[in-house]
C-alpha cells in the first residue's frame, strides 16, 4: 500500500500521520517524506503510526534513523498510536524502551503482544 503522509503543524510541533506500509518496496518514497521535516525548525515531532498497516525491517531502520537524527537536529521525536504490526515488531526486536514512548495497547491485541523483551533476569 502506498506512502501517505499528512501533516499538521503548530508553533511549537508538528503531528504526521503515516498510512501504508513501512516496507521495503516503499522505504524510498518514505525517506523522501522525511526530508519535508528537515526544514522544520519545530522542537516536537509527533509521528502517529496508527495506519501503518506493515512494517519489515527497512521500516524499523527508517524510525531508528529518524530517532537519531532528530536528536542531532534536537528536536523530539514521538512516536503515537502504534499499530498492531509496529507493536508486534518493537515487542520482538526489544525496542520499546529504545524509542521510550507511551505504548497504548488495545483490549482485543492484549493476548498478541509481550512486551517481556529485557526483564528477565538472569542468574
Amino acid at each position: 500500500m502506498e506512502p501517505n503522509q499528512t501533516i499538521q503543524n503548530t508553533n511549537s510541533e508538528t503531528e504526521i500521520v503515516w498510512s501504508g506500509y513501512l516496507t521495503v518496496p516503499f522505504i524510498k518514497e518514505w525517506y523522501e517524506l522525511t526530508k519535508q521535516w528537515e526544514n522544520n525548525k519545530v522542537k516536537k515531532i509527533k509521528l502517529n503510526l496508527n495506519d501503518i498497516e506493515r512494517i519489515d525491517s527497512s521500516g524499523i531502520q527508517l524510525l531508528l534513523f529518524l530517532k537519531k537524527r532528530s536528536l542531532q537536529n534536537h528536536q523530539s521525536l514521538e512516536l503515537l498510536n502504534h499499530s498492531l504490526a509496529v507493536l508486534k515488531s518493537f515487542d520482538l526486536l526489544g525496542l520499546v524502551s529504545y524509542f521510550g514512548d507511551r505504548i497504548k495497547v488495545k483490549k482485543e491485541h492484549s493476548n498478541e503482544v509481550e512486551f517481556r523483551y529485557g526483564t528477565r533476569k538472569v542468574s
